[in-house]
């Protein structure tokens, strides 16, 4: 095992979403009809799937925005789920991180941009990425290249923002802010027919 700066604070970019989605997997089923709600206040940024409030979607699809997409406005669809406080869900995520060991991080928006106080180690993502591993219903998920989504009236594609998934490396999240710079964290499959990992890694690049 090679680690370097592993107890470094970083800002964790769009692997936050690994967490919104470990909350909302644990809460839903991907079968469960929600319908989107967005922050009156909401202000579209970054990289968005201009989901509108009273859209009508299974939960599955909305994973399918976060984790394979990585739309912004999607994970705030998220939060609204729990409540219509954002805080109150920010709240969940940094429970549920303190009960998994990831003591060094500290999740201040769902969506993983660039806000003070907003921070983890590559040591915490590790712990995340573990943890979602071991959700099936999550890791099938982020598995797939790409989705098919009729939410703006007619059937589109939308690609995973992981390209190296060409290569077998399956996930789990690519992430990119000018503070950041660029965060993954994968895991590569020799034969994913038999979902074997057999190495993952956790890094950032900036």
């Amino acid at each position: 095992m090679y680690f370097k700066n592993i107890n470094e604070s970083i800002a964790p970019a769009s692997l936050t979403k690994l967490m919104t989605s470990l909350i909302l997997i644990e809460n839903y089923n991907l079968s469960d009809y929600i319908e989107i709600s967005l922050p009156s206040d909401y202000i579209y940024e970054g990289k968005v799937a201009y989901l509108k409030s009273g859209q009508k979607m299974t939960i599955e699809s909305l994973l399918e925005f976060i984790l394979i997409y990585s739309a912004n406005d999607a994970c705030f669809a998220v939060a609204q789920l729990f409540n219509e406080n954002t805080d109150d869900f920010l709240a969940l995520m940094n429970k549920r991180a303190k009960q998994l060991g990831m003591n060094n991080t500290n999740f201040k928006n769902p969506d993983g941009l660039d806000q003070d106080g907003h921070y983890t180690t590559l040591s915490d993502l590790l712990i995340l990425s573990k943890e979602v591993i071991d959700n099936y219903e999550l890791l099938s998920i982020i598995m797939r290249k790409s989705f098919i989504s009729n939410i703006e009236g007619e059937d589109k594609v939308y690609l995973n923002t992981n390209k190296l998934i060409e290569r077998n490396f399956y996930g789990l999240k690519t992430g990119w802010t000018n503070e950041a710079g660029l965060t993954l964290s994968l895991i590569h499959i020799s034969e994913p027919t038999r979902r074997t990992p057999i190495s993952y890694a956790v890094f950032c690049l900036k």
